[in-house]
């Protein structure tokens, strides 16, 4: 295990009360809850905003287990926090459910920078998942919306801001619940946001959630996975989910009503974290844009490749398919 105390305080300990306390303990400060106005300044952030924050240089790339991914876990939890958010996670841990991940190293293929498993795997990491719900008039009815918040860090020298990959997902989730929350109206089935760790190590983060769900597995109704949407032409999305279900319907038709397309498209041997609930049978799916590989997991990756306006419509896109399932 590497050591606890590189993370940030809060963070540390609440990853400390889900996987068992190390033999050094750590003064930490009290936990915080969250709050129960929503700040006006919060709910006017764009995913801009986000993204910005997520592919600075402090983040580091937000490699799984890094310092720079527990700098982007803190902003995100303390953004779950402020918009009001029920905590969702481990049991007295807030927002956060922590779980470990195995040492990977890194390799390119076709160009793109990957990882592929390391050699000693009782050498684990911390990470967490982040997970928060305004709740609905059915609190055992959920949709949940998610978001991989991980990257690949700093390789040779060069930093992988992931901007595209996945900030811009993150950003679409977090303006979906601010514009939620704007609103005022009470959801008739409970809306729970999550950020998942360790996606590009293989859906890790997502996976651990699976296994050792912080709420029944069977009350999730569909999952709106959101990642790279923020390339590529104006519109042109694509869709990652098996046949027909809830969520793919969903997407598909409050893309149609915004003009756009959300087409089911063939993942040619790549995924995102809609498969660890595929795999559970509960209704999934992935939303991307269609040509979301150009400049993946490479150093180019950053905000230039952002378009805001396709940013915009596809927070549209899932804030429809939400009003769709849960309203």
């Amino acid at each position: 295990m590497l050591p606890w105390g590189f993370l940030p305080t809060r963070l540390g300990e609440a990853i400390k009360t889900g996987l068992g306390r190390p033999p050094v303990l750590f003064l930490q400060p009290p936990e915080t809850k969250p709050n129960q106005e929503t700040n006006l300044e919060i709910l006017n952030r764009t995913a801009m905003d986000d993204i910005n924050v997520l592919t600075a240089p402090e983040m580091q790339g937000r490699k799984a287990g890094s310092v720079g991914e527990a700098r982007a876990s803190e902003y995100l939890a303390s953004q779950l926090s402020m918009l009001g958010l029920r905590p969702m996670g481990d049991p007295k841990a807030g927002f956060i459910q922590a779980f470990t991940i195995p040492p990977v190293v890194e390799t390119r293929v076709n160009g793109r920078l990957t990882f592929k498993s390391g050699e000693n795997t009782n050498l684990r990491s911390p990470c967490v998942n982040l997970i928060g719900g305004l709740m609905g008039e059915k609190s055992q009815e959920i949709i949940l919306l998610s978001a991989h918040y991980d990257h690949l860090g700093i390789f040779e020298g060069q930093a992988y801001p992931g901007a595209n990959d996945n900030a811009s997902g993150v950003g679409c989730v977090l303006d979906v619940m601010r514009r939620l929350l704007r609103e005022e109206e009470v959801p008739k089935r409970t809306i729970v946001i999550a950020f998942w760790s360790a996606e590009e190590m293989g859906f890790v983060g997502s996976q651990a959630f699976v296994r050792s769900s912080t709420f029944p597995l069977d009350q999730i109704k569909a999952v709106l996975n959101i990642d790279t949407v923020g390339n590529g032409m104006i519109g042109n999305f694509a869709l990652w989910g098996d046949g027909e279900n809830a969520a793919v319907n969903a997407i598909h038709q409050a893309a149609a009503e915004c003009g756009a397309s959300a087409l089911l498209t063939p993942r040619a041997g790549h995924n995102s974290d809609s498969v660890s609930f595929a795999m559970a049978g509960i209704p999934a799916a992935t939303l991307l844009t269609q040509e979301w590989l150009s400049k993946n997991h490479t150093p180019e990756d950053t905000t230039a490749l952002i378009k805001p306006e396709q940013i915009h419509l596809a927070t549209e896109i899932i804030y429809q398919a939400v009003r769709l399932l849960a309203f």
